[in-house]
């Protein structure tokens, strides 16, 4: 069964930089680790309650894309949920196996607007409790591309079992995902709900931040 939004990810450029901006959000690092066979680091950051994987690649590659690429869910039965999914007629990207890291192990699909999912059967839990010492309070959403909103519907709140909060918003643990039929890449944005206003910004790659 699929039971937690566990995270949005995605491959940083640079990571001290990265890691300053969400230290400027009030952000803290709560795992933390060098994978040697892919030479890559990765760092998951608890934004108040919410978590960002950041990974960051040893070798530069010209050709690679940078950003937020996928959202993570946990699950406590990876080769039948997956299995059931890809019946279902999802896109396999990358079938059940062990984790680079050795945790645990995890699998790729595409939802049915081509926003990567990963499916991850592990122990571990990085998450704390929320971190109020900065300007952010909570990590509202994960803001997904969603031209087809009926198929995205019945993808997350169908088959990975989301409860919809909103017309256009479904959770799943203490996080959540927006469907947005109007934006052009995967992970359009991250809602982020704030002490003050602020103006919507970007990270050091690219990605955006709203602040509600």
């Amino acid at each position: 069964m699929i039971y937690e939004l566990n995270h949005v990810g995605g491959r940083v450029q640079d990571l001290d930089a990265s890691l300053a901006f969400y230290g400027g959000l009030g952000a803290e690092v709560v795992d933390r680790l060098f994978m040697s066979g892919s030479r890559v680091s990765r760092v998951h950051l608890q934004v108040a309650t919410g978590l960002v994987e950041l990974l960051h690649h040893e070798q530069a590659d010209p050709d690679a894309t940078y950003g937020l690429n996928h959202v993570g869910f946990m699950t406590d039965d990876l080769d039948g949920d997956y299995a059931r999914l890809i019946a279902l007629g999802y896109d396999e990207l990358s079938s059940p196996r062990v984790a680079g890291s050795g945790q645990g192990r995890l699998a790729f699909l595409s939802d049915p607007n081509g926003v990567r999912v990963e499916l991850l059967q592990r122990s571990e839990e990085f998450r704390v409790a929320p971190i109020t010492s900065g300007p952010v309070r909570a990590l509202s959403y994960v803001g997904l591309a969603a031209p087809d909103v009926d198929a995205a519907t019945e993808f997350y709140g169908t088959h990975l079992g989301m409860e919809q909060i909103a017309d256009d918003t479904f959770s799943l643990g203490q996080d959540a995902v927006k469907l947005l039929p109007s934006a052009t890449t995967p992970i359009a944005h991250l809602g982020l709900t704030t002490t003050a206003p602020r103006p919507t910004t970007t990270d050091p790659d690219g990605n955006h931040l709203h602040f509600l």
